[in-house]
């Protein structure tokens, strides 16, 4: 019994992962079929939400200033939630410079969490397409000329980017997220090319204003969850492989646990949410986009534990036997030849089995955190 349930779950786990990267990395091969066009330039607005921003926000601005794009075309909404720190101080002090751009500023008295300050900087919108981004976020300067074409296509609602990791060879905890970074880029592409992603990053997001009514403050993941408020518009969402953002994530492996906890538990509440939209026949993302999300990022990790209970049983018990042989071998082989891949593995699946009982329990994460 105990050599039939590691077999099994083993099988699942790994067929699983086989199935859904073998599938999606064949369709980010295909071509876009996209009526995109170079010449589209509208009046865009950047809303940059800020909480305690003191140490980025200039270089923030100065940043947006030298992106490459008519600056009488660009509208920038800073949106502060109630900061306790200098920021507001800093974003007073680059509005007595002369930076070329048109730029609004939004105050709220009291912290409610991204999403709401992002609703209230929608209220000053005057464009047809709204670009949020994070305020410790960079841009290349070529960043909107590569993204505006997209949405001249009549089909597609919104596009996000990829983020590059500024410290990716700091320490081990930065490799191993590295390795994540890469192989999550193709699967959000191959779901792009099959028709959405729903995961969207909080440093380029790009929204036609039609496409959607307000940023998701349910979930607490305003960029991801008003993704796929764009989907139930009728649009498509899609990760545009050639923009990139650049970000520092967390040299600590507590840092990469809180954001990788809160994130987790932000799009588990989106993938309930797109089954019980399914079940209602009301969901527009296809089946067979949310069905495997929902399958590996939820259950999966429920057999991962199952199969490393199995795994550590079935060596004390029968350690000399082919199966006990072959999963030493493989662990020790997996730890030589592709560690990163391997350490993020089991941590991703621990990390999403316990968003998941927090999720159950009602933990929900809505308000800004930071991890060092």
């Amino acid at each position: 019994m105990l050599t039939l349930i590691t077999t099994t779950s083993l099988f699942i786990f790994l067929f699983a992962y086989i199935i859904f990267y073998g599938y999606l990395f064949h369709k980010s091969k295909k071509s876009w079929n996209l009526n995109t066009n170079v010449a589209f330039q509208p009046k865009i607005s950047i809303l940059v939400p800020v909480h305690n921003e003191e140490e980025t926000i200039e270089e923030k601005l100065l940043n947006i200033q030298e992106v490459d794009y008519p600056k009488e075309k660009i509208e920038l909404i800073i949106v502060d939630d109630a900061s306790e720190d200098n920021t507001l101080q800093e974003i007073d002090n680059a509005l007595k410079r002369d930076l070329g751009l048109n730029i609004k500023t939004v105050k709220l008295e009291t912290n409610h969490g991204k999403a709401v300050a992002l609703n209230a900087a929608l209220e000053s919108v005057s464009s047809s397409i709204i670009i949020v981004s994070d305020a410790d976020t960079l841009w290349p300067s070529d960043i909107l000329k590569k993204a505006l074409p997209y949405l001249a296509d009549p089909t597609i609602g919104a596009v996000t980017s990829q983020g590059i990791n500024k410290q990716d060879n700091e320490s081990w905890v930065t490799k191993c997220e590295d390795s994540y970074l890469k192989l999550t880029s193709f699967v959000r592409l191959g779901q792009s090319k099959l028709h959405s992603t729903i995961r969207f990053e909080g440093g380029f997001c790009a929204f036609k204003r039609e496409a959607f009514e307000k940023f998701d403050s349910e979930s607490g993941s305003d960029d991801s969850g008003t993704a796929l408020d764009v989907i139930q518009h009728n649009y498509r969402t899609i990760l545009v492989p050639e923009l990139i953002f650049y970000t520092k994530f967390p040299t600590e492996l507590n840092g990469k646990f809180k954001i990788k906890i809160r994130r987790a538990n932000q799009l588990i509440g989106l993938w309930v949410k797109s089954l019980k939209l399914l079940a209602k026949k009301q969901l527009r993302l296809p089946k067979r986009i949310v069905l495997p999300d929902f399958f590996l990022f939820i259950v999966n990790p429920i057999v991962f534990i199952v199969l490393c209970v199995s795994c550590v049983l079935t060596v004390l018990v029968h350690p000399l036997s082919s199966l006990s042989l072959f999963l030493i071998f493989s662990v020790f082989g997996l730890l030589i030849f592709a560690r990163s891949l391997f350490v993020e593995l089991v941590v991703d699946n621990l990390l999403l089995l316990y968003a998941f009982v927090s999720y159950l329990l009602g933990k929900r994460y809505v308000a800004w955190k930071k991890s060092n």
